[in-house]
């Protein structure tokens, strides 16, 4: 971790505007605090870039009030062009290195491919996959540099970093009481997923989704492991709104 802040804080000396890029889906759990407080001290411009809008519903892009804001959709390269607008504003017409930070798998590497128009920086579907900054240019006087993503130093849980991506299922221990954790917080939204009747006991609904995806032990008994494995990769890289 400390190797990380390390790295994270020489991108941000290095930088004159950072992006902190955070998931439409959980921008309070992906809003690096620790790292903002970082920024701040350095006098330092931050944008925040809403990522992955295209998973979350048009009502609910509405909602969103976060100021200093840009929504964007990496993936569909939806809200490119106004993100590198305002890229220019904050510049004013003078040579920028731009900084991108965030937690893992909030879509960093992805958002630099899709302003450069091209691919650029290497992407991965497991967390933590760039292990070094990189310069790249993204326009005429505009270079960003790409760095790994980065854990605020407490305060997280593992179902906090399942929720956002930042740790996949084969890192994460105890996946089964995380599962059974998610579908609580859920309210019924996970059942309706996969089309099984609520129940009290999260742990009977693991259940009834592993006999459903037919996910099953010797003797027909449900794989409650490998259904919680499986909703956490289906939740991570889900392309609809649950």
């Amino acid at each position: 971790m400390a190797g990380y802040m390390e790295l994270v804080e020489r991108v941000i000396n290095g930088s004159d505007i950072i992006l902190m890029v955070i998931d439409a889906r959980d921008i309070k759990g992906t809003m690096n605090r620790e790292l903002e407080g970082m920024i701040e001290s350095k006098n330092k411009k931050l944008l925040y870039v809403i990522n992955k809008c295209d998973l979350i519903s048009e009502a609910e892009q509405s909602k969103i009030k976060l100021k200093n804001s840009i929504q964007v959709s990496a993936t569909r390269h939806w809200g490119n062009m106004r993100l590198l607008r305002k890229i220019k504003a904050l510049a004013q017409g003078e040579k920028a290195i731009i900084g991108i930070v965030g937690y893992p798998n909030t879509g960093k590497s992805t958002l630099i491919n899709s302003l450069k128009g091209k691919r650029s920086a290497p992407t991965s579907p497991k967390s933590g996959y760039t292990k070094h900054i990189q310069k790249l240019k993204i326009d005429e006087g505009l270079y960003v540099l790409d760095t790994p993503g980065v854990f605020s130093k407490s305060g997280e849980s593992d179902l906090d970093h399942m929720l956002i991506g930042a740790k996949d299922a084969q890192k994460l221990l105890d996946t089964e009481k995380i599962v059974a954790q998610f579908i609580l917080e859920m309210k019924g939204k996970v059942e309706k997923h996969y089309g099984v009747k609520e129940s009290k006991d999260p742990y009977e609904t693991l259940e009834e989704i592993a006999l459903v995806k037919k996910l099953l032990k010797k003797g027909g008994l449900p794989d409650t492991m490998r259904a919680s494995r499986q909703i956490i990769k289906e939740w991570q890289a889900r392309k609809e709104v649950w």
